[in-house]
């Protein structure tokens, strides 16, 4: 059975994050943070004190995000879980957590969406209260398990295109060669790549190649209207599909795809938050409140308009598994990330992190860490195969929203 998701952590190198800043080193970065608070700090005093809010027009009191009400709700978060692979409805309502994130479908099967029943019943807390349910939408890149699919758009060497072997998105088997060729070759696949197969020219001109890691995942131009189109903005959008089954928003991965991109596509990064920002205006349109939860990619916080559209971000592998598996990533890498994440603390954007960490001592450790950051951990397997157990509780004293400002 094919098992298709899995979890995308972008990999250090030189042609992705950290760059200019990791060149510093750990004080600069952690000085860049302390800054940006302190200038957000000072910028509000200004504000306050040359505009109190009851001499503001009145044009000016109207103008707040359609999303305020749903980002304060996001505010009273303290646990999260993440599981897009088996989750069951009756679990998941039966934890603890205040907001998970699942997948619309059961198993990524498109034949096999989840009724509105089963995402109200996950929402349901044991003690009366409401849980955020939100959906996993990935934008960076095509998925060849989803609806939009179009199996045209592969060709392949074995003798029926459905016994392929298709690794998976968390657990699967990962693709140890390069898929071959480009988009619209008809060359025969080299013999040694897995999946032997490969885009015809019968596709899109905004789909790319396959993964190298991960079978069944394709680059995409993601600036491409068409591309949009199948995410968001009709009724028949991945968006606004997920939103009708009753979902209280989406939580968009491959936000970080852009860094694939700006050798080739200079405005890599600006197309990327136009992205996000036209789909949050759609996601609020079909829903209104709905919340919009990107995933890595923490370099685009700094731009404003990013932090404005966005209700929450969401980071993989901030203290640990970036670039080595349980090991804990370099003092300048986690400063970095800090840094950018300061633009959403400042902006009062929660920071959801997840370390996929199996020994007990590392967990307790990050998890005092990410407490006492004011961020909100969750500690679950890469496979994101199955509901994690909330860990112990720790001593750590919580940071206010505020990044722990007093």
């Amino acid at each position: 059975m094919r098992t298709p998701f899995r979890k995308r952590v972008q990999p250090v190198s030189p042609s992705s994050a950290p760059r200019a800043v990791a060149a510093v080193g750990t004080s600069a970065a952690v000085l860049f943070g302390l800054i940006a608070l302190a200038a957000a700090d000072a910028g509000a005093q200004v504000r306050s004190e040359s505009r109190p809010e009851s001499r503001q027009p009145a044009a000016d009191r109207r103008a707040v995000p359609a999303h305020q009400a749903a980002t304060e709700r996001l505010a009273a978060v303290k646990s999260w879980a993440y599981q897009l692979q088996h989750a069951d409805p009756a679990e998941i309502a039966r934890s603890s957590y205040d907001l998970v994130v699942v997948d619309y479908s059961v198993n990524g099967d498109p034949a096999k969406p989840l009724k509105a029943a089963d995402v109200e019943r996950m929402k349901k807390k044991p003690g009366g209260g409401r849980r955020i349910v939100l959906a996993y939408v990935s934008i960076g890149e095509a998925e060849d398990y989803r609806f939009y699919w179009n199996e045209d758009w592969i060709e392949t060497a074995l003798p029926a295109a459905g016994s392929r072997p298709s690794a998976g998105r968390a657990g699967g088997s990962p693709a140890p060669e390069p898929p071959p060729g480009q988009g619209g070759t008809e060359a025969a696949a080299p013999a040694n790549s897995r999946p032997d197969r490969w885009v015809s020219a019968k596709a899109p001109p905004w789909l790319g190649d396959e993964s190298e890691t991960w079978g069944g995942n394709f680059a995409v131009k993601y600036w491409d209207p068409e591309w949009q189109a199948l995410i968001h903005g009709t009724p028949q959008s991945f968006v606004e599909r997920v939103l009708a089954l009753g979902f209280d928003g989406v939580y968009l991965d491959r936000v970080d795809a852009y860094y694939e991109h700006v050798d080739e596509h200079p405005t890599a990064a600006e197309d990327m938050v136009d992205f996000v920002v036209g789909l949050a205006a759609s996601a609020r349109t079909a829903r209104p409140g709905a919340l919009v939860v990107v995933q890595n990619g923490e370099e685009l916080l700094t731009r404003p308009a990013y932090v404005a559209a966005i209700d929450a971000i969401a980071k993989e592998d901030l203290l640990y598994g970036s670039p080595t598996e349980g090991v804990q990533n370099s003092e300048a890498q986690i400063a970095n990330s800090l840094g950018w994440l300061s633009h959403a603390r400042v902006a009062g954007r929660p920071v959801l992190v997840i370390e996929y960490l199996d020994q007990e001592d590392a967990i307790r450790a990050a998890q005092q860490d990410l407490l006492q950051r004011g961020f909100i951990p969750y500690f679950g397997p890469r496979s994101l195969d199955r509901l994690a157990k909330p860990p112990a509780a720790t001593a750590a004293t919580v940071r206010p929203a505020d990044g722990g400002r007093r």
